[in-house]
């Protein structure tokens, strides 16, 4: 199929709206245009066809034959057209929304919630893909993403979430082990660490440790990390909003804070616009979050 020779598709919008309402105000009005810009199109509509399409008469307008014989096929073809739209639109609405996200924070975040996502949108049918692997955003398998860091991944779009310090944490029983907790100290206790994660490599490069590294690492799936660690079977990497619970009540202890505040949970999606369902799922998980720093705030107040 080629184009070459075939109108603009400005001047075919303009006289096909001309013709079905037989005024170039109201077409204006529908095209969001001046009635003198439709009129031009329509001159060069005619122009380039070399015949008349349209003439006046009275205060409207009415058509030539050459005039009507395209108007129609305009008209229906448009039609086919805004069909065609219509139904990709319908296929995204009701498409899936697929999100991405570590295990950990599915389970301490985000499933104890999704029941209120469900009361609010029936609608929405949600595929959430607990993974500790890096998904390459890009191909498109996924709508969003929620990941761990300081808010930067190239070509990606990433709204803030949750704020979160990373640290390192272990059972009372482990830190009793380590009364100066230094990483050298750390590298000599049993480490876990989650599947399709680097988090170890990743802080010891921080800490510009590259030599050693720990002599005993236990990889395993997420929802397997926190029971592990308050057994006392290893120290990990994770996430303060993850072991919060866990660090109150005792359970748990803190050997390593990193300090950097703009550290947290990311949305994290392609640029662009979102399809409906995809936006309703961004815009509550931000509501979500929004509440639990308001309720976090009305704490601090309390217990001062």
């Amino acid at each position: 199929m080629t184009w070459d020779g075939l109108p603009s598709l400005s001047m075919l919008r303009a006289f096909e709206a001309a013709a079905r309402t037989r005024s170039f105000s109201a077409a204006g009005r529908e095209l969001n245009v001046s009635h003198a810009a439709i009129g031009q199109h329509v001159r060069k509509l005619e122009a380039h066809l070399d015949r008349p399409l349209m003439q006046r008469a009275g205060r409207g307008l009415s058509l030539t034959p050459d005039g009507a014989a395209l108007a129609q096929g305009l008209t229906e073809g448009f039609g086919v057209l805004r069909d065609a739209v219509k139904a990709f639109s319908a296929e995204d609405a009701a498409r899936p929304v697929h999100v991405t996200l570590t295990p950990n924070f599915a389970m301490s975040w985000l499933v104890p919630r999704l029941g209120r996502f469900r009361a609010l949108h029936p609608e929405v049918e949600l595929r959430i893909d607990p993974t500790g692997a890096l998904v390459d955003m890009a191909r498109r398998e996924h709508d969003l993403a929620i990941r761990y860091g300081r808010g930067v991944w190239p070509g990606m779009e990433a709204t803030p979430l949750v704020r979160s310090r990373f640290l390192i944490c272990g059972s009372p029983e482990l830190a009793a082990q380590v009364p100066d907790p230094t990483a050298e100290a750390l590298l000599a206790l049993p480490w876990l660490q989650e599947a399709d994660t680097d988090e170890v490599a990743v802080w010891l490069a921080e800490q510009g440790i590259v030599g050693p590294r720990p002599a005993r690492v236990t990889v395993m799936p997420g929802f397997m990390l926190l029971s592990a660690l308050r057994e006392g079977q290893g120290v990990a990497c994770t996430t303060e909003m993850a072991v919060r619970g866990d660090l109150a009540s005792g359970a748990l202890v803190a050997l390593h804070e990193d300090p950097a505040p703009e550290s947290g949970y990311h949305i994290v999606r392609r640029p662009g616009p979102m399809r409906p369902p995809v936006r309703a799922l961004f815009d509550w998980l931000r509501r979500e979050a929004r509440k639990d720093l308001i309720q976090a705030k009305a704490a601090g107040a309390v217990a001062r």
